[in-house]
């Protein structure tokens, strides 16, 4: 069953053809891979989808409900969290009560302790042992790491991650493809990513985009081998 599904979806800005008739279909318990060139679209479908950006035609579809025009905290109810490429945490409050508010606000866990989970979460992404400090002091990378509990606490059927793991050490970025492995038994991830060894460590399929529109779709190996992708993306 399709989770997520667009038709002939399209987003301009002016002249500029952001997403251009864009037909993508995401289905449930699958790690998707999205790739592209700077300026390709990625981050503009993933907007679309979530609800931060109005489509100028085109459907989106979650489960087959059509969700074209519904706001972004109903889809958020519906099961979606995307963490953004700029983050998204309250800088003034400690690690720890960002991870609470998330909870309070979007977790679905109602008889479970939400701050036995916030600990749990800041335990799962390997920051627990910062969980008092002040969250605008954090590294970039760090930052991404709370912005993913803050993101997991919700419990999404639909884990979207836009660069998850820039800022992020080599030890961190291994600990994190262990970490996508683990949620990916209870939840399908679409990862917009531009390490090449995450992409093909984790995903399933790997969607490519350019100038708006996907190029191609398929197994890693088979992506890695595509002559215009080379040509677009790879640079070889």
């Amino acid at each position: 069953m399709s989770l997520i599904r667009t038709d002939k979806l399209s987003c301009h800005f002016g002249g500029i053809k952001a997403v251009d008739e864009v037909d993508f279909t995401l289905d449930q318990g699958r790690i998707r891979a999205l790739i592209g060139p700077n300026g390709a679209g990625k981050t503009t479908l993933t907007s679309l989808i979530v609800g931060r950006l109005a489509p100028t035609s085109g459907r989106i579809y979650f489960r087959e409900t059509d969700i074209t025009r519904m706001p972004p905290h109903k889809r958020i109810g519906l099961g979606m969290a995307y963490t953004f490429q700029i983050t998204t945490i309250f800088e003034d409050l400690p690690v720890y009560e960002n991870v609470l508010i998330a909870a309070q606000r979007f977790s679905k866990a109602r008889g479970l302790s939400l701050r036995t989970e916030a600990k749990r979460m800041l335990e799962l992404v390997g920051i627990d042992n910062m969980r008092h400090q002040r969250a605008g002091d954090m590294s970039y990378g760090h930052k991404r790491l709370l912005e993913m509990a803050m993101g997991l606490i919700q419990q999404p059927n639909l884990l979207i991650l836009d660069e998850p793991t820039q800022g992020l050490s080599a030890g961190e970025i291994s600990d994190f493809v262990h970490l996508i492995g683990e949620i990916s038994h209870d939840t399908t991830v679409l990862l917009i990513e531009h390490n090449m060894d995450v992409v093909m460590a984790l995903a399933d399929i790997v969607t490519v985009m350019d100038q708006g529109r996907i190029i191609a779709e398929g197994h890693p190996d088979d992506i890695r081998r595509n002559d215009a992708v080379r040509e677009a993306y790879l640079g070889t």
